[in-house]
């Protein structure tokens, strides 16, 4: 009791003369001087009152002491005058006789407080507080006049200057240049009662957050530094050692900043309380920067905060502190720069001049560094060195990611101690399941992957919170916005790391944790799939997946995103012995086919099946090898693997929805090989039977395929039906990738029955979907049909610029196909636009393309665009030739829409060279094919060239009669008035 009645006193007194001692605190001199003298009476008289009481001997810390009795001092030294002294000795009994009439009024109180000698002890204490004061003033006011020499004055210590020198911020500047406006004006420090917590602060605050590595430090040491000259009593820099094993304590950190302040290491309490309450005490009027660097934790901090309005706040975290007790600003996140800034970064470091002179090597090493400042840094420093190695060769280096991290050091910094404190404080199960999840091939992680590793759902949960506090993952909620479970991203160098870490698991423990992974996956597939495949839905336990059966994610957005973990899955799982668990991943994924991509030659692996006997499972991995060959262009593959045993075998099964699944992809494989009435007729029967079953994904899919086989055998209009049905299939089950496809399909047909005005709207909103699920290859398809629609619209620069589009898609993914295609598209709108020459290289370019592949039907698709090049060029001679070819592979593949086409152009050039029989042979028998679909347009263009030849002949009276009958059937004849075949663009006005 006695002790910590001592220091409460000595504390008051502190609070008490304190304020008074500081310079700045009044404006006139005298005044600041007699309450320094105030403080000094007040301490002394404390000291001797309880002294003599033997209570102890408290005294102010000497350290402290020792500034107040600078105060003369730091007011200039000098002379106080006697009408000054006069007045402080009259101040100073009339806070004696205040104090006396206080202490009186309240004797009552100190008696219920304190008992017995103790309350007598500081009821005499403090009256003779009040007496001692009285006769300190009276002797000090005796020998006011006397001069103080000045020099006897102390020299005041220096204020703390701590912060370290800092790296030049390369790169965006907002962040900067927000923190330097906030922290640039501070007022001046108030004559207040010293705050008791920091929940009565003024202090300007702010929490810097960030990953490891992503410059927080460099970004606070260049604001602290532009900022520093408006903080004239020191600046304090403190590392709390966040990012170790082992944080700084707040008491340790406290000290440090009291002996910056100049207290000795004897004069400063022992709890972490008192240290902080001296040194609010010792800043509430001062104007301080302090930058707490690596903060671990709010508790770590909040201690370490002053108080006091002109003192300001810097702290960087790992993690986005929210310091409940005082107001602050909204924490700043500090993001990974862009590549341009990424380059400068690098550049800084390795020299601009030499990163100049190797730019491809460097934007790869920005690639490879994930556009880390600490990597970039690390190494761009090893680049400056006389021996580094060469940018080329650093690439090599860092190329591989098994080995990157042991590249990525200079000196005694590496990327990899910066990050293994934080990774081994996280709890063992987050370290292991993100160990676990790092591993995996790379790709975002959402809650689902945690909850499927730990214990318990919510413990999955938890370790996805904790990543994020530490910055080691980030969330990505909002991006997307559809699914209200939370969805991260890895830094691609901290999951190398981690993924190392999962190699120090013991291998018991891994075991483990991949088998509880891989059945997981093959519940959530096999759900998936239950919407494709219903006979699935028995397959698994639904509390298993009841959080999928809550997610707004489609089957095809979940299986797209995990298609190379999935690969994954069958390969641990078979490498574990669940070879059962493998052939059900495998056929589930089969239904998904259209929405993932494989690479060449690996369904049969993907696609096997060691050991398994079930027939539904081999129906469905057979199955899904004859689509990978029919992917891959080999339709005799898909033939031999779906023969008509497998299909009698089904049909006395009883499965006849699988009969017709295997249908659909026999139709496919004959379209393929350009036998058009064959695919046609097992399409047909395959989308009645899979009606009958009630198979509404495979109807889908397989209407969308006979749209197109009843728009090339000259039914369009027939065609529009089937691919409405599909779309409204697809709305139905809300798959936006089967919705953006059969609208671009949809739009092809309407091409074809010349509503190109209807067609563009459809595809620019395809075109936007793929972009959206991220699906290169559509969004190629979308931009070449759409070319075609603005083609037919008139809008050839347009179409050109789809064109491009599409190349600069399909090229790097080395899609041969597609690029002849593009050129073939090219060559009308070239020739329309004049540039004959151009067309001719683009039909030239097309054909070997589609030679080397071996398609001969867009080899004759393009033989007859030659054909056409040269009637317009004025050589019907010459267009004979590749417009015959043209004409006898469409017969033979049965493509009645493509050879009307041929055989009008040919018809023209018949016409041309005066062979008129020849020439109505062709233009009857397109005629005949566009009459028996809805081909208006077409069979008006090829009626103008009809004509054209009946006058040549001398045939006019014909002519007119032909003219008169078909622009009364046909209005779009008079729209084209004057057409001639020889020179017009073969499907345009």
């Amino acid at each position: 009791m006695t002790e910590h009645l001592i220091w409460r006193v000595e504390r008051e007194a502190i609070r008490v003369a304190a304020p008074a001692c500081r310079i700045g605190l009044h404006t006139n001199p005298a005044e600041r001087h007699g309450q320094a003298e105030l403080a000094e009476g007040m301490s002394k008289v404390v000291e001797w009152s309880l002294a003599s009481r033997g209570i102890g001997s408290p005294h102010l810390p000497r350290s402290i002491q020792s500034r107040y009795d600078r105060a003369p001092a730091k007011l200039g030294g000098g002379r106080v005058s006697g009408q000054v002294a006069a007045r402080r000795n009259t101040l100073l009994v009339a806070t004696a006789t205040g104090v006396v009439a206080g202490l009186g009024l309240t004797g009552d109180t100190v008696f219920n407080v304190f008992e017995g000698w103790a309350s007598w002890a500081v009821r005499g204490g403090a009256v003779l507080l009040a007496a001692g004061l009285g006769v300190y003033g009276t002797l000090r006011a005796h020998h006011a006049e006397e001069p103080v020499p000045a020099q006897d004055a102390v020299p005041q210590a220096l204020p703390p200057r701590e912060l370290l020198t800092r790296e030049a911020l390369v790169g965006d500047t907002t962040a900067l240049d927000g923190l330097r406006a906030y922290f640039r004006d501070v007022p001046a420090p108030g004559n207040r009662t010293l705050p008791s917590s920091g929940a009565e602060s003024q202090s300007k605050l702010v929490v810097v957050h960030g990953q490891p590595g992503v410059g927080k430090t460099a970004l606070a040491l260049n604001a602290a530094h532009e900022v520093k000259d408006g903080y004239p009593d020191g600046q304090i820099y403190l590392d709390l050692h966040g990012d170790k094993a082992t944080p700084r304590s707040s008491a340790d950190a406290l000290g440090h900043m009291l002996r910056g302040l100049h207290v000795a290491r004897e004069d400063m309490p022992d709890s972490v309380d008192d240290r902080a309450a001296m040194f609010r005490t010792l800043t509430s009027d001062q104007r301080l920067f302090v930058l707490l660097d690596n903060a671990h934790s709010a508790d770590q901090v909040e201690p370490l905060l002053p108080t006091g309005a002109g003192c300001s706040v810097l702290i960087t975290s790992r993690r986005a502190l929210s310091l409940n007790s005082i107001t602050q600003r909204e924490p700043v996140p500090v993001h990974l720069p862009d590549d341009r800034n990424a380059l400068a970064v690098l550049s800084h470091y390795a020299g601009q001049e030499r990163i100049a002179a190797e730019m491809e090597a460097a934007m790869d090493i920005v690639r490879f560094c994930g556009n880390l400042p600490l990597a970039l840094r690390l190494v761009g420093c090893k680049l400056k060195q006389r021996s580094g190695p060469s940018l080329g060769r650093m690439r090599v280096l860092l190329e591989d990611e098994r080995s990157r991290l042991d590249h990525l050091k200079f000196g005694n910094r590496s990327l990899t101690a910066c990050l293994i404190f934080s990774f081994q404080g996280l709890t063992p199960t987050t370290r292991s399941s993100f160990a676990m999840l790092a591993s995996l091939p790379a790709g975002r992680l959402a809650d689902w992957h945690f909850a499927r590793l730990a214990a318990t759902r919510g413990a999955g949960f938890a370790a996805g919170d904790e990543l994020v506090e530490v910055a080691m993952m980030e969330t990505l909620d909002g991006e997307g916005g559809r699914d209200p479970e939370s969805r991260y991203r890895i830094h691609d160098l901290i999951r190398v790391f981690a993924a190392r870490q999962y190699g120090e698991l013991p291998p018991e423990e891994q075991n483990a944790l991949e088998e509880r992974l891989v059945r997981a996956y093959r519940d959530a597939v096999v759900h998936w799939a239950a919407q494709r495949a219903p006979e699935l839905r028995a397959e698994v336990d639904p509390e298993r997946v009841s959080d999928l059966r809550d997610s707004q994610t489609t089957a095809a957005e979940w299986v797209a995103a995990e298609q190379d973990r999935l690969r994954w899955a069958i390969d641990r799982a078979r490498n574990l012995g669940l070879n059962t668990v493998a052939a059900e991943i495998g056929e589930a994924l089969s239904y998904f086919l259209d929405d993932i991509t494989l690479a060449p030659n690996s369904a049969d692996w993907l696609f096997n099946a060691p050991g398994e006997t079930r027939p539904r499972v081999l129906a469905g991995l057979r199955r899904a090898r004859a689509r990978a060959a029919l992917a891959e262009g080999n339709p005799d593959r898909v033939l031999s693997l779906l023969t008509s045993d497998s299909e009698d075998a089904a049909e006395s099964s009883g499965d006849r929805a699988a009969w017709a699944r295997d249908a659909m992809v026999v139709a496919r494989a004959h379209s393929m090989k350009s036998d058009y009435r064959t695919a046609l007729d097992r399409m047909t029967i395959a989308v009645d039977r899979l009606r009958s079953a009630d198979d509404s994904w495979h109807t889908l899919g397989s209407l969308e395929l006979l749209g197109e086989l009843q728009r090339w055998r000259g039914k369009p209009e027939l065609g529009e039906q089937s691919q409405r049905e599909a779309l409204r299939i697809a709305e139905q089950v809300g798959d936006l990738r089967a919705q953006a496809r059969l609208r671009r399909t949809l739009a092809e047909t309407l091409g074809y029955l010349r509503r190109p005005s209807e067609a563009a709207p459809l595809l620019e909103s395809a075109r936007d979907d793929f972009r959206l699920l991220g699906d290169r290859r559509w969004e190629g398809a979308t931009e070449y049909a759409l070319g075609k629609i603005y083609r037919l619209l008139g809008e050839r620069q347009k179409a050109l610029d789809c064109y491009s589009r599409a190349e600069g898609i399909f090229g790097p993914m080395g899609e041969r196909l597609w690029v002849g295609r593009v050129n073939n598209a090219r060559i009308r709108v070239l020739a329309g636009m004049g540039q004959l020459d151009d067309a001719a290289a683009s039909a030239r370019e097309a054909i070997a393309l589609f030679e080397q592949l071996g398609n001969e039907m867009w080899v004759a698709h393009t033989q007859r665009d030659v054909g056409w090049l040269r009637l317009r060029a004025g050589r019907p001679q010459d267009a004979e030739a590749p417009l015959t070819h043209a004409v006898d592979a469409c017969a033979a593949a049965g493509d009645a829409y493509a050879g009307a086409m041929a055989r009008h152009l040919r018809g023209v050039a018949y016409r041309e060279l005066g062979r008129y029989p020849d020439a109505h042979a062709d233009f009857d028998a397109a005629l005949e094919v566009y009459r028996s679909g809805s081909y208006e347009w077409n069979e008006a263009a090829v009626a103008h060239d009809v004509i054209r030849a009946l006058r040549a002949e001398g045939r006019t009276e014909e002519a007119d009669v032909m003219g008169r009958g078909i622009s009364v059937a046909n209005p779009i004849f008079d729209r084209m008035h004057g057409r001639d075949g020889a020179v017009a663009v073969p499907d345009e006005d």
